[in-house]
């Protein structure tokens, strides 16, 4: 129950940060003046957070010593749950949203402005290298340079520059012309998102659980975090600490890999299957590197759909342990 009242806090705090933003970015004194430093801002403080989220990572001994023993099982479940959500979330996109790769409805006026152009979406995997690098160099820093007194810190850190970066992304957005049409356009077609992530993640980590010691409902019930790496194995812990132990570096994993997959998941694939690969942290942490690899129009996507399943955690881990499997 304190958990989920955490959650709900934290919801109601980045929701707060983002609303502001958009109130005072929408207003003509900021919409109508040319800001380029607001994106350069934004940059550096996403690869702050980045570096010291890298940097907590490496200072974490129990991460560092989880990587030899679980660190297969872990791997897997979470490629499982990445490409399942993202299995899932293709069709949903194409055939009931019926939203182009750039997330726009199909038969739109830009959509259809797109289509006639026969332009293609461009590869550029600059921003993707700098993710990499920002992430690797965070985590040998925290590993071997990073003082242990300043290592507690790191998670404050982390918590103020989210909430920076949330700030920002909300002014970014009232910025934008046509944002609220683009919110209320999106509709409920939204909470379907996080659905399909769910059944997608279960249903393919079920199916790689036939291939790996834990077997369907132990994988299932540790990709069930959606990214979620603090709350999932402590809620796992009194079930077991082998599979509570590989939810945590799978956790972990989910994160990491978004960060860094975002990117070209976007500009291959589709910007909602970029929304959709991050599980939970769509709404906190990677967020802002969703909004930075699609667009605008993509958070209040990627904000519902990881509310939704961080909400959901706290109930579908408890019911999948239940299970009598």
């Amino acid at each position: 129950m304190q958990q989920l009242t955490g959650t709900l806090v934290s919801l109601a705090t980045y929701l707060a940060l983002v609303a502001v933003g958009f109130v005072l970015g929408s207003r003509p004194a900021l919409r109508d003046r040319p800001l380029p430093w607001l994106g350069r801002f934004q940059t550096a403080a996403l690869l702050l957070l980045i570096f010291t989220l890298g940097s907590e990572m490496g200072a974490n001994d129990q991460i560092v010593a989880s990587l030899g023993t679980i660190g297969l099982n872990a791997f897997f479940i979470t490629a499982a749950s990445m490409v399942g959500s993202m299995l899932a979330v293709h069709p949903l996109r194409r055939y009931v949203l019926k939203l182009d790769k750039l997330g726009r409805p199909i038969g739109s006026a830009a959509h259809q402005e797109y289509h006639d152009k026969g332009e293609k979406v461009k590869v550029d995997h600059t921003f993707t290298l700098i993710l990499v690098v920002t992430v690797a160099l965070g985590m040998l820093f925290g590993r071997f340079l990073l003082p242990p007194a300043l290592a507690p810190h790191c998670g404050q850190v982390i918590t103020f520059g989210l909430y920076l970066l949330l700030f920002l992304v909300g002014i970014d957005m009232g910025r934008q012309e046509g944002m609220l049409a683009s919110i209320r356009q999106a509709g409920l077609g939204v909470l379907l998102v996080p659905v399909a992530v769910i059944v997608g993640t279960f249903v393919v980590t079920a199916l790689a659980g036939f291939l790996l010691p834990l077997g369907p409902k132990d994988c299932v019930a540790a990709a069930a975090g959606f990214g979620w790496y603090s709350l999932a194995p402590t809620l796992l812990a009194p079930y077991s600490l082998t599979v509570s132990a590989t939810a945590f570096l799978s956790n972990i994993l989910h994160e990491l890999f978004s960060i860094v997959l975002v990117p070209t998941v976007a500009q291959r694939l589709g910007y909602i299957e970029a929304v959709a690969l991050p599980g939970a942290t769509a709404m906190d942490t990677v967020l802002p590197v969703v909004v930075s690899a699609t667009d605008q129009r993509m958070a209040i996507y990627s904000f519902t759909s990881g509310a939704v399943l961080s909400l959901s955690v706290p109930f579908l881990i408890p019911a999948i342990v239940a299970l009598p499997l």
